[in-house]
């Protein structure tokens, strides 16, 4: 196979482990309908997210098998809190879960569609790889774990250093689910990445914008279906994370934020017809959390900033409530030390989760007017402005203030602006990175955080206007038949999803990110990464280098993929990292083997018994030679023994 259906195993894997795990947990809460569906993408990662977390004290082989336990267990054990709490678990309160349940289903495959399309021709082939810095680590951090058998996030992140299990954490949840994605069908490296990274994008993405509209508008068709459509249309999401870094982590976690926030939005009693009580409500967000917060922390923090309007004015709601009760101070005094805790909790982590301050160096680059405008036209990153989006925003947040309906929504957007406005605009310092440090200050992570707050406002934006529609049509014909002004509602509702979904898809925004992030996937005799000629003599390393032996080379000039695509082990997995003992010394003096005995006993300590030369040329303009693995053709240590164009794999003949 050579075209796109050489990807379907892995899409078909990669949809089976999104679903099958949320399916079982979601059915053991008692979800239907819209629910449902919406909720078991993230309970699905829940459940992929804590069993990598469980391998971190447990030492079992990561794979399927781990997967399907934990699902067995988690499921086991919502069964068993619903029975304990049996007398409180209301869930069955909308009698319209079937019917909802085909709508959002509808709306998700227009997404799926849309998005799994343009990620396609964003990637090219299914076997392309992004050619950025940041995937040496993210496509060996893969292998790592196939390899190892061990997905723990506390110990992922010591691939930076030796694949030694030094502790370090790291976000991996993603990592792991592609390492089973490629377990399970046997595709490579590459492709699994990108068959996980359509159904990510096609189906995680728009399953919780689903819900969240739903929570939001209650069960009407329109605002479901014109989610579908809007969640294919914003430039900063999901595209952006395929493009820039590449940020695959945030692409996951981001995907699973609109669902998290409709879990809150529920638990805070926002929804307009909740199928749910108050104690599943609570114990719904429960069961989404893990998965965001393992999936990426800071997605975590961006989801306390974001679900601050909704704990107000669920708390607004809950004190109106009591008042209108006539309730004792003593509940009074309870929802405050409730709220309060919340609050300090939220606080706390805002400030706490963040890296080093050293690692936040991404400046300001613009004003803060056109930071604003930038956000509030969901156009950042000097992308251009898709007007059928910049009106929708704009009727929505017209819409939101004068109704007074879902006030929250329009919080969440205001509080995504100024995240973004301050990234972009704000002088560097102290204040900076207490606001955006969580994000090391960076605009493209925050600029892909807009549209799940900018979304549901357009939605808001097209349900006011056909509400206006609706009336127009009610005056000007008042003495017509109710069925007429239903179906030419529903017309008129037809025809402006396919104006929203015709202007998005073939205006300029999408056009341009969908051209900008080609150009990184591209596999040319030049590209900064992987060259053509690198990536096929990687194709053969397999079949002259033992399984067991180390492959040096130089991670800058994308050597080291020697793992994730030869599955052949580098010295060097990753970019960045704390080199030490025989390392240090093959980095220095690999190349001058043969005149000295510590090189020799390193080579042997570390089992390097080959070294592959890519050049100069690196992933980022700039240089960082090593030493020891410079002007091979010239040293007495090595000989070679395969080369495609200017890329040579030298067998290390010293020291024998």
């Amino acid at each position: 196979m050579t075209g796109w259906e050489a990807a379907l195993p892995a899409a078909l894997a990669a949809l089976a482990l999104l679903v099958v795990p949320g399916a079982a947990v979601s059915v053991a809460f008692g979800l239907r309908g819209v629910m449902l569906v919406g909720v078991v993408p993230l309970a699905s990662v829940s459940v992929i997210g804590l069993a990598t977390l469980a391998n971190h004290v447990l030492p079992f082989q990561w794979g399927v098998i781990p997967v399907v336990v934990a699902t067995l267990v988690l499921t086991a054990l919502v069964v068993a809190v619903r029975w304990l709490l049996r007398t409180r678990w209301q869930t069955t309160l909308v009698p319209v879960g079937r019917a909802g349940a085909w709508i959002a289903g509808a709306a998700i495959l227009v997404a799926f569609t849309l998005i799994a399309v343009r990620f396609a021709a964003i990637f090219g082939a299914p076997d392309h790889i992004s050619q950025t810095f940041d995937n040496v680590f993210h496509l060996n951090a893969v292998r790592y774990i196939m390899d190892v058998g061990d997905a723990s996030p506390l110990r992922l992140g010591s691939l930076t250093y030796d694949l030694d299990g030094v502790p370090s954490f790291y976000p991996g949840t993603w990592h792991a689910l592609v390492a089973v994605v490629a377990e399970l069908s046997a595709a490579s490296v590459p492709v699994a990445v990108n068959a996980t990274n359509i159904v990510i994008g096609g189906l995680v993405w728009p399953a919780g914008a689903v819900l969240l509209s739903r929570v939001a508008f209650g069960p009407r068709v329109f605002p479901v279906l014109a989610t579908g459509v809007l969640a294919a249309a914003f430039g900063a999401f999901p595209y952006l994370m395929i493009q820039f870094g590449v940020l695959y982590p945030n692409l996951l976690s981001i995907a699973l934020l609109p669902g998290a926030l409709a879990a809150a939005a529920l638990a805070a009693g926002l929804g307009t017809e909740s199928e749910l009580g108050a104690v599943p409500r609570w114990m719904l967000l429960v069961v989404v959390i893990p998965g965001l917060a393992l999936a990426h922390p800071s997605t975590l923090v961006a989801f306390v900033g974001f679900a601050v309007p909704i704990a107000l004015v669920g708390l607004f709601r809950h004190v109106r409530a009591l008042r209108a009760e006539h309730a004792p101070r003593s509940r009074y005094w309870r929802a405050a030390a409730l709220a309060t805790l919340g609050f300090v909790a939220g606080a706390a982590l805002f400030l706490v989760a963040r890296p080093p301050r050293g690692a936040a160096f991404w400046g300001p680059w613009a004003d803060p007017l056109a930071g604003a405008w930038a956000a509030l036209t969901s156009s950042p990153m000097n992308t251009a402005v898709d007007w059928s989006i910049v009106v929708l925003t704009a009727l929505g947040i017209v819409g939101i203030i004068v109704t007074r309906r879902n006030l929250w929504l329009l919080g969440m957007f205001a509080i995504g602006l100024i995240l973004y406005v301050l990234a972009v605009s704000a002088p560097s310092g102290l204040f900076r990175y207490l606001m955006v440090g969580t994000w090391y200050n960076d605009t493209n992570r925050l600029a892909a955080l807009l549209p799940v707050v900018a979304l549901p406002v357009a939605v808001a934006g097209g349900v006011w206007l056909l509400d206006l529609i609706r009336t127009a049509l009610t005056r000007l014909g008042p003495s017509s038949p109710e069925r007429r002004r239903v179906a030419s509602v529903a017309a008129v509702a037809a025809v402006l999803l396919v104006v929203i979904g015709v202007l998005t898809q073939t205006g300029p925004q999408l056009d341009q990110r969908t051209r900008w992030a080609q150009r990184l996937y591209v596999l040319a005799p030049d590209s900064p990464l992987l060259s053509s000629d690198e990536a096929a003599l990687l194709d053969r390393v397999d079949d002259v280098v033992p399984e067991d032996v180390v492959v040096a080379g130089s991670p800058w000039t994308g050597a080291s993929l020697v793992y994730a695509i030869s599955d052949r082990r580098p010295l060097l997995p990753a970019i960045f990292g704390d080199r030490r003992g025989p390392t240090v010394v093959l980095m220095e003096s690999l190349r001058d083997a043969g005149d000295d005995p510590e090189v020799c006993d390193a080579l042997r300590e570390a089992n390097v018994g080959f070294v592959l030369d890519f050049g100069a040329r690196e992933v980022h303009p700039g240089e960082h030679p090593i030493a020891g693995f410079a002007d091979l053709e010239a040293s007495d240590a090595v000989r070679l023994v395969d080369q495609e164009g200017e890329a040579r794999l030298y067998e290390v003949t010293a020291c024998r």
